[in-house]
Protein backbone atom coordinates (compact mmCIF):
# COMPACT_ATOMS: atom_id res chain seq x y z
CA UNK A 1 0.00 0.00 0.00
CA UNK A 2 1.02 3.65 -0.45
CA UNK A 3 3.06 5.05 2.53
CA UNK A 4 3.95 1.50 3.62
CA UNK A 5 5.38 -0.37 0.62
CA UNK A 6 6.19 2.63 -1.54
CA UNK A 7 3.39 2.08 -4.06
CA UNK A 8 1.81 5.26 -5.35
CA UNK A 9 -1.42 4.12 -7.02
CA UNK A 10 -4.77 5.70 -6.25
CA UNK A 11 -6.13 2.26 -5.35
CA UNK A 12 -3.41 1.77 -2.71
CA UNK A 13 -4.07 5.20 -1.24
CA UNK A 14 -7.80 4.44 -1.00
CA UNK A 15 -7.00 1.09 0.63
CA UNK A 16 -4.96 2.87 3.32
CA UNK A 17 -7.89 5.20 4.02
CA UNK A 18 -10.32 2.26 4.13
CA UNK A 19 -8.14 0.34 6.58
CA UNK A 20 -7.63 3.46 8.67
CA UNK A 21 -11.39 3.85 9.11
CA UNK A 22 -12.48 0.21 9.37
CA UNK A 23 -9.75 -1.90 10.93
CA UNK A 24 -10.16 -2.52 14.67
CA UNK A 25 -8.06 -0.51 17.06
CA UNK A 26 -5.44 -2.27 19.15
CA UNK A 27 -3.70 -1.51 22.44
CA UNK A 28 -0.08 -1.79 23.50
CA UNK A 29 0.72 -3.13 25.96
CA UNK A 30 -2.33 -5.36 25.88
CA UNK A 31 -3.60 -7.27 28.91
CA UNK A 32 -0.88 -5.61 31.00
CA UNK A 33 -0.27 -2.42 32.94
CA UNK A 34 0.95 0.67 31.11
CA UNK A 35 4.62 1.56 30.89
CA UNK A 36 6.11 4.20 33.16
CA UNK A 37 7.97 7.19 31.71
CA UNK A 38 9.89 9.51 34.07
CA UNK A 39 10.88 13.15 33.89
CA UNK A 40 14.48 13.93 34.77
CA UNK A 41 15.16 15.36 38.23
CA UNK A 42 17.48 18.31 38.80
CA UNK A 43 18.15 19.35 35.20
CA UNK A 44 15.71 22.22 34.83
CA UNK A 45 12.10 22.73 33.98
CA UNK A 46 10.81 21.38 30.66
CA UNK A 47 13.80 19.12 30.07
CA UNK A 48 12.86 15.76 28.57
CA UNK A 49 13.73 12.73 30.65
CA UNK A 50 15.42 9.59 29.39
CA UNK A 51 13.79 7.73 26.52
CA UNK A 52 11.76 4.71 27.63
CA UNK A 53 10.85 1.86 25.32
CA UNK A 54 7.08 1.58 24.96
CA UNK A 55 6.85 -0.85 22.02
CA UNK A 56 9.89 -3.10 21.42
CA UNK A 57 11.25 -3.63 17.91
CA UNK A 58 9.54 -6.47 15.96
CA UNK A 59 6.39 -6.29 18.13
CA UNK A 60 3.86 -4.67 15.76
CA UNK A 61 4.47 -6.54 12.52
CA UNK A 62 2.39 -4.33 10.19
CA UNK A 63 2.62 -0.62 9.43
CA UNK A 64 0.64 1.32 12.05
CA UNK A 65 -0.32 4.73 13.35
CA UNK A 66 -1.14 5.81 16.89
CA UNK A 67 -4.51 7.44 17.58
CA UNK A 68 -4.64 7.84 21.37
CA UNK A 69 -2.33 7.82 24.34
CA UNK A 70 -4.00 6.33 27.43
CA UNK A 71 -2.72 8.13 30.52
CA UNK A 72 -3.10 5.53 33.26
CA UNK A 73 -1.36 7.32 36.12
CA UNK A 74 0.41 10.59 36.91
CA UNK A 75 2.58 10.93 39.99
CA UNK A 76 2.01 14.59 40.90
CA UNK A 77 -0.09 17.67 40.21
CA UNK A 78 1.67 19.18 37.22
CA UNK A 79 1.61 19.74 33.48
CA UNK A 80 3.20 16.87 31.55
CA UNK A 81 4.45 16.95 27.97
CA UNK A 82 4.86 13.54 26.34
CA UNK A 83 6.90 13.00 23.18
CA UNK A 84 6.76 9.77 21.12
CA UNK A 85 9.61 8.61 18.89
CA UNK A 86 9.85 5.77 16.35
CA UNK A 87 12.57 3.69 14.79
CA UNK A 88 16.26 3.20 15.44
CA UNK A 89 16.90 6.91 14.87
CA UNK A 90 14.21 8.02 17.37
CA UNK A 91 12.31 10.23 14.93
CA UNK A 92 9.68 12.32 16.72
CA UNK A 93 6.19 11.22 15.63
CA UNK A 94 3.90 13.02 18.07
CA UNK A 95 3.63 15.29 21.10
CA UNK A 96 0.79 15.83 23.60
CA UNK A 97 0.16 17.48 26.98
CA UNK A 98 -1.91 16.49 29.98
CA UNK A 99 -2.63 18.23 33.29
CA UNK A 100 -3.17 16.82 36.75
CA UNK A 101 -4.43 19.19 39.43
CA UNK A 102 -6.97 19.34 42.27
CA UNK A 103 -9.83 19.36 39.74
CA UNK A 104 -8.44 16.89 37.18
CA UNK A 105 -6.83 13.55 37.94
CA UNK A 106 -5.10 13.61 34.53
CA UNK A 107 -6.04 10.04 33.63
CA UNK A 108 -7.65 10.01 30.21
CA UNK A 109 -7.28 9.02 26.59
CA UNK A 110 -5.58 11.81 24.68
CA UNK A 111 -5.99 11.97 20.89
CA UNK A 112 -2.74 12.05 18.94
CA UNK A 113 -2.10 11.86 15.22
CA UNK A 114 1.08 10.18 14.09
CA UNK A 115 2.37 9.34 10.65
CA UNK A 116 2.19 5.72 9.56
CA UNK A 117 5.08 3.98 11.30
CA UNK A 118 6.95 1.17 9.52
CA UNK A 119 6.26 -2.41 10.58
CA UNK A 120 8.53 -3.76 13.33
CA UNK A 121 9.57 -0.27 14.50
CA UNK A 122 10.13 0.41 18.15
CA UNK A 123 8.35 3.26 19.90
CA UNK A 124 10.03 5.18 22.70
CA UNK A 125 8.77 8.06 24.83
CA UNK A 126 10.04 10.84 27.06
CA UNK A 127 8.28 13.38 29.27
CA UNK A 128 9.02 16.83 30.63
CA UNK A 129 7.33 18.91 33.32
CA UNK A 130 7.79 22.40 34.73
CA UNK A 131 8.46 21.08 38.24
CA UNK A 132 11.77 19.26 37.62
CA UNK A 133 10.94 16.73 40.37
CA UNK A 134 11.10 13.35 38.61
CA UNK A 135 7.37 13.06 37.96
CA UNK A 136 6.15 9.90 36.29
CA UNK A 137 3.46 9.01 33.76
CA UNK A 138 2.16 5.51 33.02
CA UNK A 139 0.92 5.11 29.42
CA UNK A 140 -0.40 2.68 26.87
CA UNK A 141 -1.06 3.33 23.17
CA UNK A 142 -4.12 2.80 20.94
CA UNK A 143 -3.13 2.12 17.34
CA UNK A 144 -4.36 0.84 13.96
CA UNK A 145 -2.45 -1.44 11.59
CA UNK A 146 -2.42 -1.30 7.79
Amino acid sequence: MSHISGKETTYDKITVIEEHVHKPSQVYPTLAAGIQVEATTGVGAWTLGALVEIVPVDTITLGFDIHHVCIEALSANSVYELVLYSGAGDTEIGRVRVVKNANLDGTMNIPIQTPIVAANSRIRAAIATPADDGETMDISLFYHTY
